[in-house]
């Protein structure tokens, strides 16, 4: 029971919302978002260009992210460890 409660909470953790999903989608990321599992290759290319978009496109000169580098802070947190 232990573990199965343990791999919900995992579940829950990854759990994306629409606007995390249509950025990665902008991205030309496609997947089933919601149902990767923890050792799934697909999150290194996920924090491969949600990291780039984030630095590359969404930090003003302060460093400091906009709407969209608000998301793939979102995202990235998301990420398996």
């Amino acid at each position: 029971m232990k573990e199965r409660n343990a791999s919900i909470r995992r579940k829950e953790e990854h759990m994306f919302d629409d606007k995390e999903i249509s950025l990665m989608r902008s991205l030309g990321l496609d997947c089933d978002f919601n149902n990767l599992s923890d050792d799934d290759d697909y999150w290194m290319i996920i924090e491969e260009k949600v990291g780039a978009h984030l630095t590359l496109e969404c930090l003003d000169e302060n460093y400091n992210p906009d709407e969209n580098g608000a998301i793939c802070e979102s995202i990235l947190d998301k990420i398996p460890k």
